[in-house]
């Protein structure tokens, strides 16, 4: 199957922070497997998903006051997606 990559940047101060991205997260049934870099000082969010969910994420995000910022989406040949997410 393949799948595309979605690279973000968090703000996770507590396990509630994280707790949030995770409903939010589980919420997409594209989401095929999902990962955050707690020691990374940008916290950073790496999800593959069957297609580019990365505009819709970023406003799920925002209804759910998850700060975050999509970084980069690589499609399934790994090539950069330029997104423009308002």
């Amino acid at each position: 199957m393949s799948s595309y990559i979605i690279i973000l940047s968090s703000t996770i101060d507590s396990p509630v922070d994280l707790q949030n991205i995770e409903q939010v997260i589980t919420g997409f049934s594209e989401v095929l497997s999902w990962s955050v870099d707690l020691e990374d000082c940008d916290k950073i969010l790496r999800l593959s998903c069957t297609r580019d969910i990365g505009a819709e994420l970023m406003n799920v995000f925002s209804q759910a006051s998850v700060n975050a910022a999509l970084l980069e989406v690589f499609d399934e040949q790994g090539r950069s997606i330029t997104a423009e997410v308002s």
